[in-house]
């Protein structure tokens, strides 16, 4: 393990909820002008591992938020933005040439704007313009990779919408959510483990629901950096209007299914839940279920966290994958680079 892991992957995943109680702690500190609480809606502008708070805020908080919030995965704004838009620019590097494309068009279109970031371009505009956000040490990231500071990123956004006041979440919650997972660290780790050697030379299909829909997102894309494996997710109730049909082709499918499963869910997903397990049943595909625990959506949203991080960190062990590396991404940019 120690010669597949040179940039401790593994310690990174395990420093997840200590990047969580940084990231938080370190908000008390930030203070928005009025008029950054007056906007009428949020556009989070990110890619990649530094998009994942903005999928989390969309499903957790999907009954509480008081204002739209968009993930913006792209170089250009929505046309609705404007100056009644505020913009959350999180790149973790601070040099990812979407988010700062993104960032030209809001100075020009007059939108408020924060983020999140631990330098780069990103911040030194944010301390040029005095604009409020957060700049982070990831000193709980000993890998230095981007997409292991997920707890920086997803309890930062989280951590700045609730400033804002278009979410309401207590430090006693986050404090309780945390504590809850961490007393359960060990047990999610050995789960993670056990499960990765089921999902061994097959197709991961992350199912999910409600407020664990952004989780599915996350889960598909650590799959595919991490462990180097291809993935998809799909969502109850939608996937019971069409996806059951296409588990019959081709024959010789290698899917295996994987339910992310909350007691929380609503009394009528959970019945989804397990019809739609007796359909793959009958159409010869495996299954698994991840029954998640905790006591708050906000404890079992950062569970599945936990668990996605230690589940991929392991197959890519046994698939005999440095964790860190993301070859065919690197040699992308490098292309993009040079024909710019």
């Amino acid at each position: 393990m120690v010669n597949l892991d040179p940039k401790d992957v593994l310690g990174s995943t395990g420093m997840f909820l200590d990047q969580c109680e940084q990231i938080w702690q370190e908000s008390k500190t930030l203070q928005f002008p009025n008029d950054y609480k007056s906007c009428q809606n949020i556009v989070v502008c990110a890619m990649g591992g530094s998009a994942y708070g903005g999928y989390v805020a969309q499903s957790l908080f999907k009954d509480t938020l008081k204002i739209p919030l968009t993930s913006n995965n792209d170089y250009h704004l929505p046309y609705f933005a404007n100056s009644n838009t505020l913009a959350i620019l999180s790149s973790y590097s601070g040099t990812t040439e979407e988010v700062l494309s993104s960032k030209e068009e809001a100075q020009k279109k007059g939108l408020k704007i924060t983020g999140l970031t631990i330098g780069g371009e990103l911040a030194t505009f944010f301390q040029k313009n005095n604009i409020p956000g957060l700049i982070f040490d990831p000193k709980y990231n000993p890998s230095a990779q981007p997409r292991l500071g997920t707890g920086y990123i997803v309890l930062g956004t989280i951590a700045l919408l609730n400033k804002l006041g278009v979410i309401n979440v207590s430090d006693e919650e986050v404090e309780h959510a945390i504590s809850e997972v961490r007393q359960s660290q060990e047990d999610i780790k050995s789960k993670a483990q056990n499960l990765a050697e089921k999902i061994q030379t097959f197709i991961p299909v992350i199912i999910s629901a409600e407020f664990l829909s952004g989780n599915a997102h996350i889960l598909r894309n650590q799959f595919n950096e991490t462990a180097k494996s291809f993935a998809t997710f799909s969502l109850l109730s939608e996937l019971n209007h069409h996806l059951m049909e296409g588990l019959k082709n081709p024959p010789d499918k290698k899917l295996f299914v994987l339910f992310l499963s909350s007691d929380l869910y609503s009394d009528k997903l959970k019945k989804r839940v397990e019809l739609t397990k007796d359909v793959i049943e009958k159409n010869g595909v495996g299954f698994d279920e991840y029954k998640v625990s905790g006591s708050s959506k906000l404890a079992q949203m950062l569970n599945v966290l936990l668990f996605g991080g230690y589940l991929t960190l392991y197959l890519a062990f046994l698939y005999g994958q440095d964790p860190s590396l993301i070859p065919w991404v690197d040699y992308f940019k490098e292309k993009l680079e040079k024909e710019a």
